[in-house]
């Protein structure tokens, strides 16, 4: 198991891919990750979109609720996703103000920027399509209570299109960090980990390919009013994302430099999709998720 291996010089990372309500394969993943024991297992975490905050729950000890959060309070029954809500289809703000703060089981915000882990959090910058990072260390040096934290989530899920509007962080505007990075292994690397953990909502095989011709067409229209560095970056084909697939496919390119260990859905077709909201689909790919874990983390496992 990567994230035991505490050698000398070992520096431990969970990488973690969110992918809209493809997430509660790794927000159950965090939960069998904290049933094995290692909520504090790791140096760092990195992830954008909901695979931050399924990181995020792993730090604060309450991985045990994440799924739960996908299939009991943002199913069919909820009014997250509605495909007639122009501009809001996806509504991230029931989600932080609903979801992450909830009035019994709130999201404890104080307990990830106190871990000893650092969460990264990649969001997108609105303006220029660049990818920043956001460390729950430099949140709690800003607001030691960590409610800053639930903006810093609001922005990094904030879909173009979906949810139409970017999110003001620290006087910057951003959106969903997906978008740039949504898999942030490299970043991991760079950073010096030299043991990582990859939970993964895609199988390895799977690439961002450019649109085709219609969908671009479509996409110009439906983004007119973003900023024209966005809607580069939408329209064309992801090459850091494929690039990180890549990797992940054939770990042995890192040898030298980092040990991987990869959790992936074992069967496709019991993943949940970016909008899935039916309870009983969401909780069988939880159920799914736990299994992977188990087999490849879990004791006995390589």
């Amino acid at each position: 198991m990567v994230a035991s291996r505490r050698g000398p010089g070992t520096v431990t990372a969970l990488v973690v891919q969110g992918g809209g309500m493809r997430g509660i394969y790794s927000a159950a993943a965090m939960g069998a990750l904290q049933e094995l024991g290692l909520s504090q297992a790791f140096d760092h975490i990195f992830g954008a979109s909901s695979g931050a905050i399924n990181g995020a729950y792993l730090m604060a000890g309450q991985a045990d609720i994440a799924a739960a959060g996908y299939a009991d309070h943002l199913n069919r029954a909820s009014p997250f996703i509605r495909y007639g809500r122009i501009g809001k289809i996806v509504d991230i703000d029931y989600l932080v103000d609903r979801i992450l703060k909830h009035e019994n089981v709130p999201l404890d915000v104080r307990a990830v920027v106190e871990s000893r882990s650092v969460l990264h959090t990649v969001v997108t910058d609105y303006e220029t399509a660049e990818p920043v990072v956001i460390t729950s260390k430099e949140i709690g040096a800003r607001d030691a209570s960590g409610q800053l934290l639930y903006e810093v989530f609001r922005a990094t899920a904030a879909m173009p299109v979906l949810y139409n509007r970017p999110v003001e962080v620290n006087g910057r505007f951003y959106v969903d960090g997906g978008i740039v990075d949504a898999i942030p292994l490299l970043r991991a690397v760079d950073a010096g980990c030299t043991d990582i953990l990859v939970v993964m909502t895609r199988d390895p095989a799977f690439r961002r390919r450019r649109p085709a011709w219609w969908l671009r067409a479509v996409g110009r229209v439906a983004l007119a009013k973003h900023p024209q560095p966005l809607r580069a970056r939408l329209l064309r084909e992801d090459a850091l994302f494929n690039r990180t697939m890549a990797l992940i496919q054939n770990p042995g390119a890192l040898e030298g430099r980092a040990r991987l260990a990869v959790v992936s859905p074992s069967d496709e077709g019991r993943l949940a999709s970016r909008t899935t909201r039916d309870r009983d689909k969401l909780w069988d790919c939880a159920a799914m998720a736990r299994a992977d874990v188990l087999r490849i983390v879990g004791p006995g496992s390589a």
